[in-house]
């Protein structure tokens, strides 16, 4: 379907495969084809994805520039985020304690945007702004 040509490396593919996945799922006509050509290309599809070669092949035939395009974007954050989270796991940890409500929207957050509560904290609160008041007295960070 489209003239260029794209390789999903394989350390790409699952993200790949998995973005496709959602898509199919999710929008029955995320393929622009007829609902013959969409059974067609599910079917083909379902045993393309287990083997590199014929996925990439797969690609090639029914995806058109705006979904490959699609496609790389979904590897590129697929790509910051495994990013992100090894350099969260190379960071030491701490324990909190936060009430359930604060836990709540966290996780709420943690699970639209797919990030670790950590994550969501660090990237809520990193900026400008959490940084302008000073810090409360608290039993954690009283000098003795």
């Amino acid at each position: 379907m489209t003239n260029h040509t794209y390789v999903i490396r394989q350390q790409d593919r699952n993200a790949a495969i998995s973005f496709i996945d959602n898509q199919l799922n999710q929008n029955h006509a995320w393929l622009n084809e007829t609902e013959s050509q969409r059974v067609i290309a599910g079917q083909e599809y379902l045993q393309a994805r287990t083997d590199p070669a014929s996925f990439n092949a797969w690609c090639q035939k029914w995806l058109n520039e705006s979904q490959w395009a699609e496609i790389k974007q979904a590897i590129c954050i697929a790509k910051d985020r495994q990013e992100t989270r090894l350099r969260y796991a190379a960071e030491p940890h701490k324990t909190i304690s936060v009430t359930h409500r604060a836990w709540k929207i966290l996780s709420e957050i943690a699970l639209q945007e797919q990030l670790t509560l950590s994550e969501v904290i660090v990237n809520r609160l990193s900026g400008n702004d959490a940084t302008a008041c000073p810090p409360a007295k608290s039993r954690y960070n009283l000098t003795s």
